[in-house]
């Protein structure tokens, strides 16, 4: 549902140019008043997955996990990791976001009040504020208290409800909101002011989004194969990709650290790179179908992009050649376990997937050099901190795990 810049200094883009509160394009903006609220049927609690995966006789993998937190009832679908490394967000099926110690598992704070999974929880850029979003639409943020042996709970600095939501993210340097709706709009939120636009979609399911790293513009990928690349101070739609570029659900977005070329992947197996400069499609590849994630290794001098399916596969693309470098998932063992999430860590590959393990490949050779085992049902989140060279994970299984990172990061 997002991506994670670690230790990214802040933009010299700030909310006010974001929001287009600069005076220029002030006319532009579109306020939301309150929405009414919608009613939704309870969600049936989940079968005991533990209990299932014992009465199967199937063997509980090996936990290499520093760390279990199993409070939450259900599915945890999403997480995130403080900018100190020492304090973990995690968002459930439960209709629940509980905020917890990375060291001790101690529950710091409920974020109470959603009701509706929650599928979305982060931090912003300088681990101020902490939003928390329900699929219903409830977005909640909260005031973050870091002060040892704080008693009260976290003050709420932001509340509203839009539509039913399916995805949301922070601006990497500045406290802005963004999130996605189903019906096809996005929501952009200044915090903690809440000044609040609407960039208005086409009635069609938004997907995912990625700010791109000058800051002010977004690309968003839609359930009928659209791409569009948003200005975010004037709203206006700058490009969007030539219609059949993707002829199926666009399940996700990524761009080039130098700005320069969006890549967009549709479940179909297609992918499109696009210069971002004027939406120019320089090419489309054809990978394996149900391709799930794409994402460019942040180190320019590698010039690598990876892509995940759910069917096993994991590749490592030269951007400049538009060819296959690497195809990581060589063994039966690893094309078996389909990938639902992958970030890179320096120059390494990291891939959570449907069988609840974390792999790790070499970016410069494709080998894998690690596998993180514990989780027993399928990784649905996955993100990196590198202050603490940790991993968190949420699962299928009801638990998230802190996992020692098993390569020293750059810091050590």
């Amino acid at each position: 549902m997002r991506g994670h810049q670690e230790d990214t200094p802040p933009s010299s883009v700030n909310g006010d140019e974001i929001m287009g509160m600069d005076g220029e394009n002030e006319d532009e903006l579109i306020y939301l008043g309150e929405l009414d609220e919608i009613q939704f049927d309870d969600e049936e609690m989940v079968d005991d997955q533990e209990e299932e995966y014992d009465d199967v006789g199937m063997e509980r993998p090996e936990d290499h996990a520093a760390m279990v937190f199993d409070k939450h009832t259900g599915s945890v679908f999403c997480c995130d990791l403080h900018t100190s490394g020492k304090i973990a967000v995690t968002g459930g099926e439960d209709d629940k976001a509980y905020v917890w110690s990375v060291e001790t598992g101690q529950i710091i704070m409920d974020c109470t009040g959603h009701k509706d999974s929650v599928i979305f929880v982060g931090f912003s850029f300088d681990g101020a504020y902490l939003a928390t979003v329900d699929m219903c639409g409830l977005i909640k943020v909260w005031k973050c208290n870091l002060e040892e042996n704080q008693q009260q709970p976290w003050s709420v600095a932001f509340e509203y409800e839009a539509d039913d939501l399916s995805w949301g993210l922070w601006h990497f340097g500045s406290r802005v909101l963004i999130c996605g709706a189903v019906a096809g709009d996005i929501y952009v939120f200044k915090i903690p002011s809440g000044d609040t636009k609407v960039l208005q979609g086409h009635n069609i399911r938004t997907e995912c989004g990625k700010i791109f790293p000058d800051g002010v513009r977004l690309a968003a990928g839609y359930e009928d194969g659209v791409v569009k690349i948003w200005d975010l101070k004037t709203n206006a739609v700058l490009h969007q990709l030539p219609s059949g570029m993707h002829e199926s659900r666009v399940t996700g977005v990524d761009l080039h650290p130098e700005n320069n070329l969006l890549a967009s992947i549709s479940t179909d197996g297609k992918v499109c790179l696009t210069t971002s400069n004027n939406g120019k499609v320089v090419a489309q590849l054809q990978a394996d179908n149900d391709l799930e994630a794409v994402v460019f290794c942040q180190d320019v001098q590698l010039g690598y992009f990876a892509l995940g399916t759910l069917n096993g596969s994991v590749t490592i693309w030269d951007t400049a050649r538009q060819m296959i470098r690497h195809s990581c998932a060589k063994s039966e063992e690893d094309v078996s376990a389909g990938v639902t999430k992958m970030i890179w860590v320096n120059d390494n590959l990291l891939t959570g997937c449907l069988d609840g393990s974390v792999r790790l490949y070499e970016g410069r050779s494709g080998a894998r050099s690690a596998m993180l085992t514990g989780h027993w049902s399928e990784v649905l989140d996955l993100v990196y901190n590198a202050k603490e060279n940790i991993i968190l994970t949420t699962s299928d299984d009801g638990t998230a795990r802190i996992f020692k990172y098993p390569v020293k990061s750059d810091n050590d």
